[in-house]
């Protein structure tokens, strides 16, 4: 056996030291190769293919390399798919399922990807900053890399707050940052002839947008003010599901021509032309005398005669100076602004809420989106410039934002087909995919033979003609039960109980077995889970599971006898691990042309089970069956491995740099003709 003395031990006590400050202030490993990751959220591989004479850079690689369908998660929903792309892990392990999750105790839903401790204060002194956790179970590849002396450059990555902290490399995060009032991105539209009973909290949706009334001057008809809204104050006593928030009054005047305004926040003021964009302006939002968060956005002059109507995009931290960390290092975020200029720091990037309220046009969409696509690929190619990291990952967010809005204008059976702005932005989702074709062909620019190219999206596209109703369907089908319909049993007229309303409205717990929240879950109100739970574990749950899943799939479009859905999979059937407890219990996937309905996704209950989808919200893929929902691999490199899947693209990155495969990763390396790169 053996022994150590006192002096023994303190020389293995420095030597220990020693070991690790050395590992600590050790040089990334040096590799005579690169890879590049590029991930385009939503690009469908049948349009690629459809479109490939178009796209002449992966034209190009689909003959030379690969073009394939790359399998994805299910659902096929961008928080969920990019989880597994991270991790390589299935939903079972990560623990995402959704945009939304559940609390089982109040049944309202919160934001799913992340948990938020608010602050606390004494008064106007701050006790305690927030705190932000990520649901996302599982450690992402870039730190795994990184551990193992990998040097990453990591931009825009969907579910990385707070940010993952590196030895070797940097991350920018993308999809979960939140705008400056927590929500994933509220707007504000200020209009003239809008009254009090258009604006205000009661006028408002956290998914869409604030409706502000632009107050006239008594005695100046050019000369209006309103406040612009940002961040909970953790100062106020709220009510229950009320915020009130911290407030910045603006002032707007129109020149003596009515042909643009003067806009001044906080002693800053700018002139904007009509139909024009204004530079960017600085919010400060004090929260007392020693805490503020600062902020930054743009106004859209909308009109300026006769009435005077602004749009303000969602505040966006300050990448100068955010409230928490959404880069790391912490002062990369500050860096790129001084290198860039001002920046959306907001995870959804685009303007979507904007034009799908028609608070803004298509136009103004695509020029906002355009720009932030830009700004995304000059980072990305001054870092490849730079050659200081082997591996680069960019997520670009345009191709789902563009296919989300202009799906209507390819589908001439979609309600909001509009034949007018077909002839002009038909070919929108075209034109996004040929600025991820130019990008591509960038990028391939500054590769050498030995380097890997991998463009990935996590899912394609449908057409989204109706919405589906899931918790009518439970309510017509005796699942759901609400108050009141002792007294009135008749399903013809349950009319007037119905609400429109989020959060299930009218819902009777005590006589309620099921109910769906999110955008394709429908959960059991299990005894013991649910804090009203009424069905009991064991045979009784799993007799209920089993019937609304054969019963929901046999529904039909009443006009055409269509089938809605695909499939209802029981959660135990597609996902294994041990972080589930999220998981609706049924997961649905709905035939193309059809989703669940915004109401549904907050937990509402509108009269009828099929209507019309009438947003510019026109495509879709959330709910979609993932064996029609691929999306796609673009790679330089011939690929021999079959049916590959986005759970497969962090092992490949595993087994090119050498790493040995986590116990828990479900996804298997994908297997390239030409030798691995780590062999050359």
């Amino acid at each position: 056996m053996l022994t150590y003395n006192a002096a023994d031990m303190k020389r293995l006590l420095w030597v220990t030291l020693l070991a690790l400050a050395a590992a600590c202030s050790s040089s990334p490993r040096k590799t005579d190769f690169k890879v590049v990751v590029l991930g385009f959220d939503g690009v469908d591989p049948d349009l690629v293919r459809q479109w490939i004479d178009e796209l002449p850079n992966i034209r190009r690689l689909s003959q030379s390399g690969t073009l394939s369908d790359l399998g994805t998660t299910n659902p096929p929903e961008s928080p969920v798919a990019w989880a597994s792309f991270a991790t390589g892990t299935n939903p079972g392990k990560h623990g995402i399922f959704d945009f939304l999750r559940r609390d089982p105790t109040t049944y309202f839903p919160d934001i799913g990807l992340v948990t938020r401790e608010k602050p606390r204060f004494l008064g106007s002194i701050p006790l305690k900053g927030p705190k932000v956790t990520n649901n996302r179970r599982g450690v992402p590849y870039w730190k795994r890399l990184d551990q193992a002396g990998i040097s990453t450059r990591n931009l825009r990555m969907p579910l990385e707050l707070p940010v993952t902290p590196l030895q070797h490399g940097k991350t920018w995060a993308g999809l979960g940052v939140p705008d400056v009032g927590g929500t994933w991105g509220t707007y504000h539209y200020l209009a003239s002839d809008l009254s009090q009973w258009d604006s205000g909290d009661q006028a408002s949706t956290e998914f869409g947008g604030k409706q502000v009334m632009l107050e006239m001057d008594d005695g100046d008809n050019n000369l209006f003010r309103a406040a612009v809204a940002g961040p909970p104050d953790p100062r106020a006593d709220s009510q229950p599901g009320v915020l009130v928030r911290v407030n910045i009054p603006i002032e707007v005047k129109r020149n003596a021509q009515a042909t643009a305004v003067t806009i001044e926040v906080q002693g800053r003021s700018q002139t904007v032309q009509e139909r024009k964009w204004s530079d960017w302006f600085e919010f400060d939002f004090g929260i007392g005398p020693f805490v503020s968060v600062r902020g930054q956005s743009r106004f859209y002059a909308l009109e300026t005669f006769p009435e005077v109507r602004l749009y303000l995009m969602p505040i966006s931290f300050d990448p100068a100076d955010p409230p928490l960390d959404i880069t790391y290092p912490g002062d990369w975020s500050s860096d790129m602004k001084d290198l860039y200029g001002e920046f959306k720091t907001l995870g959804w990037i685009h303007e979507t809420w904007g034009l799908n309220e028609e608070q803004i046009d298509e136009g103004v969409f695509l020029e906002d989106l355009f720009r932030n696509m830009d700004h995304l690929q000059r980072t990305l190619l001054d870092e490849l410039d730079r050659g200081e990291a082997s591996i680069y990952t960019a997520v670009f967010t345009a191709t789902d934002s563009a296919s989300h809005m202009f799906y209507r204008l390819m589908d001439p059976l979609h309600p909001r087909y509009e034949e007018r702005l077909a002839e002009r932005y038909g070919d929108a989702i075209l034109r996004v995919y040929k600025r991820m074709d130019a990008i591509i062909g960038k990028v391939m620019e500054r590769l050498s033979p030995a380097d890997l190219l991998l463009a990935v999206s996590d899912h394609g596209f449908h057409t989204w003609r109706k919405e589906f109703n899931t918790n009518t369907w439970l309510v017509r089908n005796g699942y759901m039960h609400l108050r009141g319909m002792e007294s009135d049993p008749s399903l013809r007229k349950l009319d007037h109980m119905f609400s429109g309303a989020s959060f299930f409205p009218n819902v009777d717990w005590s006589k309620t077995r099921a109910y769906a929240l999110g955008l394709g879950h429908i959960y059991i109100n299990l005894k013991g889970r649910e804090s009203k739970g009424i069905v009991e574990p064991g045979q009784e749950y799993r007799r209920l599971v089993d019937e609304i899943r054969q019963r929901i799939v046999q529904y039909r479009d009443p006009d055409n006898d269509e089938p809605v859905l695909v499939n209802a999979y029981f959660y135990r059937d597609i996902y294994s691990g041990d972080n589930m407890e999220h998981a609706g219990d049924i997961q649905l996937s709905f035939a193309s042309g059809y989703r669940t309905s915004w109401q549904t996704a907050l937990g509402a209950v509108p009269p009828s089970i099929l209507v019309a989808n009438l947003k510019k919200w026109s495509g879709d893929h959330c709910a979609s069956d993932i064996e029609q929902t691929a999306g796609f691999l673009v790679s330089n490199r011939r690929l021999q491995s079959r049916s590959p899947s986005i759970l497969d693209i962090a092992p490949t990155l595993y087994r090119l740099f050498g790493l040995d495969l986590p116990a828990e990763v479900d996804g298997r390396p994908l297997e390239f003709e030409t030798v691995s790169l780590a062999e050359r």
